[in-house]
């Protein structure tokens, strides 16, 4: 403390003064009783020595250091001098591993450690395959009765294999055999803490990506995936899930407070945020009132917003291919089939593969359809024959079957089939490699206008002609009735007839297919290249292969995002520095220069240019995805089924931490085993001591 409460003393104030200390080692301060103590005499004393120094506090500052008074006479005390001397010795015996309780007790506690890294073991495997822990009791001595869970039946399974747990299990006193929910949770707390925690030290002082997406689970409650994507100590870039967090409310303003307010608990600084990553939902994305927005204003700096390419993907398709009413019919018949298949009667006959049900929210379940249709179109035609000429099956059911063959009789069925598996074929590779933890911006927006390219390529004739002529060799046209020669023309020479001419099939096949392209690369021209313009000329500028390459005046944008400066000097260095080595040499993969490469190969020489290596980890710290987030989403609906709904939000959002974050759970069955058992002993040192 700098100063120490005054009391008055014959007029004259007088305090306890900190250079005490100095000269007497046992001397504690009390700053609520404005009192000296001696630890000592504190913890040794009997119960009839003077209880100045132990119970009721010294503080009689006006003869603290005179000679025979105060501190000086408690120091000579022949009371004291034996209290110090029982002092000492106990530290000695703490250094020397020799305490009287640690020899009596080294044994059990060991016992007592061996007893629970037993149950660490069991909740590490069940946490890490998404296994439900309890059943309809948790008691210890109920573990070999029907219903007990799979946590108290691995561990008697532990017992039964292991012959020392089992000698042990019999010395754990009874109140302490750790078996129950509450500890469960506590054990569950403590090792998603500990994954938390690495988490952020693995973060450091690196800037970071923020991603967030939000699902609701069976009991409504709302789920907020906070994922954080940054560069490691290799300069790798990596995917963090820090929390399930939830709210009580769903507007912008309460979801902004609680990722900032997760952020700050877990011990990261919101100025590190780098750019963050949504979907294209107002709540997120708004300009004025979305997340995005007002993360921006509660930091008071740009902040760049990047929409989730994956959901921009499905939104091309989506919108592109809704533009044809045929197509549009063309699914609807796919989900007719899909429904009709699934019927009990209708399965047992289908030899095929399984049809794909059509989600809204992905539009790969388009693409799965379209696959197994064109796989297996011979198998629905077949079955759906057999059906409409089988009066042993329901009126209704061949009616159906009927309506479902005439449709896909006909040719524009396989030819759109087609069309539309060859779009989406060039979409997928860029969806999949989007989703991986280390795609970057700058490569996730290449792979896009990569595929958009291809799609273009195939708009000509010749693709056209390949697909029709695919699908007049397996799809048979209607015959048509033979037109007759009117009665009344008979003794007339017809020069021509002017009747009603059906428009030409394949003209109207050649619109769609023309039209599904243009539509498709539109969007995708639309969506991936009007956002952030200047930061995606920054990134490109960070690409070897590009004339702007290094260019200061490119990047600048990019820096200024975290209040870096750029050094002319260093970036033209740096750019005929690695100019020079890129010709001489390839990267370790022999593939291409990229970001990733350059910063891997030449770490050690950009550190020389702060700047430049600066750039380089800004421009992989950009994500392009909340796959992460989605992927989160997919492990919550193995921890949460029907039978487990009954777990508070902080148990389920522990648990779901340490399946997702597996590789660091694992960890618990080793290295990272004794930091959750001297956790644990801080909370239970009482009932069952480790240490």
């Amino acid at each position: 403390m700098q100063s120490f409460p005054s009391r008055h003393f014959s007029g004259k104030k007088r305090s306890f003064c900190s250079s005490w200390f100095g000269s007497f080692p046992w001397l504690e301060y009390s700053v609520q009783a404005d009192a000296a103590f001696c630890y000592p005499c504190r913890m040794f004393q009997g119960p009839r020595h003077d209880q100045t120094f132990s119970v009721i506090g010294f503080h009689d500052w006006k003869h603290a250091m005179e000679n025979g008074k105060g501190l000086n006479k408690h120091a000579a005390s022949k009371e004291h001098l034996t209290c110090e001397a029982m002092w000492r010795d106990k530290q000695r015996r703490i250094h020397t591993s020799k305490e009287i309780s640690t020899l009596i007790n080294t044994d059990q506690l060991q016992r007592n450690r061996y007893y629970l890294s037993a149950i660490i073991d069991v909740v590490e495997f069940l946490a890490v395959n998404q296994l439900p822990f309890r059943g309809d009791h948790d008691r210890y001595s109920a573990m070999n009765e029907n219903g007990c869970g799979l946590f108290l039946s691995l561990f008697e399974f532990a017992l039964r294999k292991d012959a020392e747990l089992a000698r042990i299990a019999k010395t754990i006193p009874g109140n302490a055999t750790y078996t129950s929910h509450d500890i469960q949770n506590n054990l569950i707390d403590v090792m998603s803490a500990l994954v938390r925690e690495h988490i952020v030290k693995e973060v450091g002082e690196s800037f970071y990506t923020l991603k967030v997406d939000g699902t609701r689970d069976p009991t409504g409650t709302e789920n907020i995936s906070i994922v954080l994507r940054f560069l490691n100590k290799l300069c790798e870039p990596t995917e963090r899930l820090l929390t399930i967090a939830t709210a009580d409310q769903g507007d912008a303003v309460t979801l902004t407070d609680t990722i900032l307010g997760e952020l700050t608990t877990a011990g990261l600084s919101p100025e590190k945020i780098i750019s963050q990553v949504y979907d294209g939902a107002s709540l997120m994305s708004g300009k004025h009132g979305g997340v995005q927005k007002l993360l921006q204003q509660k930091l008071d700096r740009e902040i760049p917003y990047v929409h989730c390419y994956n959901h921009q993907l499905h939104l091309v398709v989506i919108h592109a291919l809704a533009v044809e009413k045929a197509v549009t019919d063309f699914f609807s018949v796919c989900n007719m089939l899909y429904k009709f298949c699934r019927k009990p009667t209708v399965a047992i006959l289908y030899k095929g593969e399984t049809l794909k049900r059509l989600l809204d929210q992905r539009w790969t379940g388009h693409f799965a359809t379209v696959s197994v249709i064109l796989k297996s179109f011979d198998d629905l035609s077949t079955l759906l024959r057999e059906i409409t000429c089988n009066r042993a099956f329901g009126v209704d059911l061949r009616i159906e079957a009927t309506g479902l063959l005439q449709s896909m009789s006909e040719p524009s069925f396989k030819f759109i089939a087609e069309m539309v598996h060859k779009i989406l074929a060039y979409l997928d590779p860029p969806n999949k490699m989007l989703q991986s933890e280390d795609m970057d911006l700058l490569t996730g927006l290449q792979l896009v206008c990569s595929a958009c390219t291809c799609l273009e390529n195939i708009r000509t004739e010749t693709e056209f002609q390949a697909i029709l002529a695919h699908c007049d060799s397996v799809t048979k046209r209607p015959s048509k009735r033979k037109r007759s020669q009117n009665t009344a023309f008979a003794d007339y020479v017809v020069e021509d007839i002017s009747t009603h001419v059906d428009t030409n099939e394949e003209t109207e096949l050649r619109r769609i297919f023309y039209s599904c392209i243009d539509s498709v690369c539109g969007e995708m021209k639309d969506r991936f290249g009007k956002n952030n313009c200047q930061l995606m000329e920054a990134l490109k500028a960070l690409d070897p292969v590009q004339g702007t390459f290094l260019d200061v005046s490119k990047v600048k944008p990019l820096l200024d995002l975290t209040k870096t400066p750029a050094l002319d000097s260093e970036f033209e260095v740096a750019c005929n520095f690695l100019r020079a080595q890129m010709e001489e040499s390839s990267p370790p993969d022999g593939e291409k220069w990229t970001m990733k490469q350059i910063l891997k190969q030449f770490h050690r020489p950009l550190e020389a240019m702060p700047t430049v290596l600066t750039a380089f980890k800004h421009g992989l710290t950009f994500g392009a995805s909340t796959a992460s987030c989605e992927n989160s989403f997919s492990t919550l609906k193995n921890v949460f089924t029907e039978h487990r709904q009954s777990m508070l939000h902080q148990r389920k959002a522990n648990l779901i931490h340490l399946a997702f974050e597996k590789d660091l759970t694992r960890k618990f069955r080793d290295e990272w085993k004794d930091m959750v058992l001297r956790r644990f002993h801080t909370i239970h040192r009482r009932r069952l001591p480790l240490y």
